[in-house]
């Protein structure tokens, strides 16, 4: 009679567990639209759409003729920003007027001024992706629209007198300064700061010799997951001649050397160059960086609009929460003390060896308003202090499906079946598997290869 009840139990607990993972996917899916690309109000929201700081200075026969000119003028200048961001060869594209405005979803003005025949404002401009993308679908255009997570620069100048890092007369730093000041690509750059005992220890000499611990620790310091040690760096050769010779150098969040990302060879003009740089050669092999590391981003990122795919997912729903009675609990206690209720629900059902519990309220240390023995498990009159309470975290299921939905370039993501410990979902998308994977990973989704079709989330 006992091992009987004890079955039932289980079969109550596995019903109960299959009750609350189809209430959540129930929810989702009416949440959910067969595709579509995102929503106008949804646009903007991860920025790749959006174009800041356009200024415009107009005059006209009139004010209104000069605010209608600057307003479109806008519109074009943010067009063209917009397509040299998401795109890797700028082609030349023929639009008109008309087919510009119809892509923006709205202009703001940070700021304006004027007088009767002179404007002058200061615009950001909200292009609507849906649109934009049709727009790349009939001229044919791959595109990328995936933002990486920022990566430190450390600009350091290895001239005839040594090494110069943290120098802010030095030139290179000047000039990489200024130019992630103005960066507008889909791969955040920030300048290096360092630190005060951080810069008294890093050399050029250290870094460039590749110590793992340090550039960890600035990588820390930066608030970054990657280091990228740009150089600049005069030579002369035996017959005389001199060149400027740039390279950056990728490292990994752990500090660890990767790849050669960048090198170049300048010839310079003349031997007192060798002492003295030329400002517009430093200003240019710094912008020939930037866009070497943003159109390697945008290749690995590459959507092709004329490319339609899928892969089959599997998502487990495997994770429990535990913490231990922190005293003993009896028959008539209207409350559970606990180590702890961190990442237990806020209300629901938690179960102690092979009872059932509803609670309806928590706080730190207690679950609260309690009815003990629910779909009729069995109870006891008493639980010592230190056994295990235990409640399935089923909470990653909807969180890796609205993650999934935000990706860029997915036109529908489907459930095809669930389970009490997994479920299976078929995303659809624009592009190639490479892309989707690659864009998931940026966002700590990590999937592993069952087959050819097949992948499973990584614990």
């Amino acid at each position: 009679m006992f091992t009987y009840q004890l079955k039932k139990l289980g079969k109550y607990f596995m019903f109960f567990d299959r009750i609350l993972i189809i209430f959540f996917i129930t929810i989702k899916i009416c949440a959910l639209t067969s595709i579509s690309l995102a929503s106008p109000d949804q646009d903007c929201s991860n920025s790749s759409f959006y174009i800041e700081k356009i200024n415009v200075d107009l005059t006209k026969e009139s004010i209104n003729e000069a605010r209608s000119q600057a307003e479109y003028e806008a519109k074009l200048i943010g067009f063209n920003r917009l397509i040299k961001r998401l795109i890797i060869e700028n082609k030349k594209l023929k639009f008109n007027k008309i087919e510009i405005a119809s892509l923006v979803d709205f202009l703001k003005i940070n700021k304006e001024a004027n007088s009767d025949k002179r404007y002058l404002a200061n615009f950001d401009i909200c292009f609507n992706r849906n649109l934009v993308i049709n727009f790349f679908r009939k001229n044919k255009l791959q595109y990328s629209e995936t933002y990486r997570e920022p990566i430190a620069i450390l600009p350091v100048y290895k001239g005839p007198r040594g090494f110069v890092l943290w120098d802010e007369k030095d030139k290179w730093y000047l000039k990489w300064q200024d130019a992630l000041n103005s960066i507008d690509g889909l791969v955040k750059l920030k300048l290096a700061r360092g630190n005060f005992s951080l810069n008294r220890i890093l050399t050029g000499n250290i870094l460039l010799k590749s110590n793992n611990d340090l550039i960890k620790k600035l990588i820390n310091n930066e608030n970054t997951n990657a280091l990228i040690i740009v150089v600049a760096e005069p030579k002369m050769i035996k017959n005389g001649k001199t060149y400027l010779s740039t390279y950056a150098k990728y490292y990994n969040k752990s500090g660890k050397f990767q790849s050669s990302i960048y090198r170049n060879k300048t010839s310079l003009q003349t031997a007192s160059s060798f002492y003295n740089v030329n400002q517009s050669l430093i200003e240019d092999e710094v912008l020939n960086i930037i866009s070497s590391i943003e159109t390697n981003w945008k290749k690995n990122n590459l959507i092709d609009t004329s490319v339609n795919n899928e892969v089959d997912l599997i998502i487990p729903i495997l994770k429990v929460n535990s913490t231990n009675l922190q005293k003993q609990l009896i028959f008539n206690d209207k409350s559970i003390n606990v180590n702890s209720t961190s990442n237990f629900r806020d209300k629901g059902f938690i179960r102690i060896k092979n009872e059932i519990v509803f609670y309806e309220k928590k706080t730190k240390n207690t679950f609260d308003n309690i009815k003990r023995g629910s779909f009729s498990s069995l109870k006891k009159l008493k639980y010592e202090k230190n056994i295990i309470v235990t409640q399935k975290n089923i909470d990653i299921w909807p969180t890796i499906i609205k993650k999934i939905e935000k990706l860029p370039f997915v036109i529908e993501v489907k459930i095809t079946s669930i389970t009490n410990n997994r479920g299976r979902i078929i995303v659809k998308f624009m592009g190639s598997k490479r892309t989707f994977f690659q864009a998931a990973n940026e966002l700590n989704i990590n999937f592993k290869n069952l087959n050819s079709q097949q992948y499973i989330l990584k614990n």
